[in-house]
């Protein structure tokens, strides 16, 4: 048994969801008018996914095995994340597939470098499944929500890639994003998760058109390119040095644009002959300083790198010494 299956009560009529494993005997179950009880595992059973579709299939006319794939007609197609109201001191997190796809998925939580799995399953299309429960109160605490997605469909259909993606909220504007959830038909904080163009009616990509335009520079780009400019002998890293738009950035993005700027001006320094540079990256949980290290290890050009400046930055630099 897993958070989210659908279970049935063996001495009951009452149906629900599980919500959360208490230990190793007893689940919590959310039955269909909000109540969650706790219940053994051996008085309930799963009812599998597979028993509505047969019943369904009774009813409805025979299909010719690999029919070609016919889109639905329904709501918004998309994949949803619903942070539902439970009341004023809970949210509870539902994973939503309005996609004409089953997905095969898996949900977890990274927190300080930590990952957590958090649900995993089959959510059929048209279908919505309940995560967890979360506090508002530990809005600040909550981790970065990590998703990683399989698409299938019976029959012909175009291939689409695997797809992952991170949330990490700021309450500056999760609070303003109160919608109607599809399915649920409910007032929540709604976020789509495949926003990107792979819900359906998405445009394919055409690879020959993004390599064109890549290998494609205008007379400034050229000039750009033959232009090199010499870094500072001592760059800061620290975010808000780098965008004055990092309020709006998760941790991932703001460790990609460091990183980013990392490389950029490490190989301006190289290559315009510079014999040492240091680069200000904080202490803080020290992930920006071990990933730029661990590049610093991989490069054939660097004599050697060390912290630097104990005084000045408290070990929250690095030196560099170019070959």
């Amino acid at each position: 048994m897993n958070i989210g299956d659908k279970v049935r009560f063996l001495h009951g009529q009452e149906q629900g969801i599980i919500t959360r494993m208490i230990d190793k005997d007893l689940v919590e179950v959310e039955i269909e008018d909000g109540f969650q009880i706790p219940m053994l595992k051996k008085e309930i059973v799963v009812v599998a996914q597979e028993e509505g579709k047969y019943f369904k299939k009774q009813e409805a006319p025979a299909k010719e095995r690999d029919e070609p794939f016919k889109p639905k007609t329904s709501i918004k197609q998309g994949i949803y994340l619903a942070f539902l109201p439970v009341n004023d001191k809970q949210l509870a997190l539902y994973f939503i597939n309005t996609l004409n796809f089953d997905l095969s998925y898996l949900i977890g939580e990274e927190q300080n470098g930590n990952f957590k799995g958090t649900a995993h399953g089959i959510l059929s299309s048209q279908q919505s499944v309940k995560i967890r429960e979360v506090l508002v109160s530990e809005f600040d605490q909550w981790p970065t929500w990590v998703m990683q997605l399989l698409f299938f469909h019976q029959g012909y259909y175009t291939l689409r890639e695997p797809l992952v993606r991170k949330f990490r909220f700021k309450a500056a504007t999760f609070f303003k994003n109160k919608r109607q959830a599809p399915l649920l038909d409910k007032p929540s904080f709604l976020f789509e998760v495949d926003a990107s163009g792979l819900s359906e009616g998405g445009k394919p990509i055409d690879i020959n058109q993004v390599k064109e335009k890549m290998l494609s520079h205008t007379e400034e780009d050229k000039n750009r390119l033959l232009r090199l400019d010499r870094p500072a002998r001592e760059v800061d890293l620290h975010i808000e040095k780098l965008t004055p738009d990092y309020d709006k950035m998760n941790n991932t993005e703001m460790l990609e644009l460091q990183l980013k700027t990392f490389e950029d001006k490490l190989d301006s320094a190289i290559a315009t002959g510079m014999e040492e540079i240091t680069f200000v990256h904080g202490i803080g949980s020290g992930v920006l300083r071990t990933a730029i290290q661990k590049r610093l290890s991989k490069l054939k050009n660097i004599q050697y790198y060390q912290d630097t400046q104990r005084d000045k930055f408290g070990y929250g630099a690095t030196l560099i010494r170019i070959k």
